[in-house]
């Protein structure tokens, strides 16, 4: 596991605590969410995402 996928999965581990801490309904919902995309950036193994539909780099 490399340094980024470690800063990760820490960040997702705090906002899961955080979640379960907190009061009021959507502040949970807000850090279960920011957990999630943690866990995404820690576990995607450096995969870019694709451009969006129609954008490529290629000259027609």
């Amino acid at each position: 596991m490399d340094q980024e996928a470690g800063y990760h999965l820490q960040r997702a581990e705090a906002e899961l605590r955080l979640a379960q801490e907190a009061i009021h309904p959507l502040a949970a919902k807000a850090h279960y969410c920011l957990a999630g995309y943690h866990l995404d950036r820690a576990y995607s193994g450096g995969i870019e995402k694709a451009p969006p539909h129609g954008k490529t780099d290629k000259a027609p």
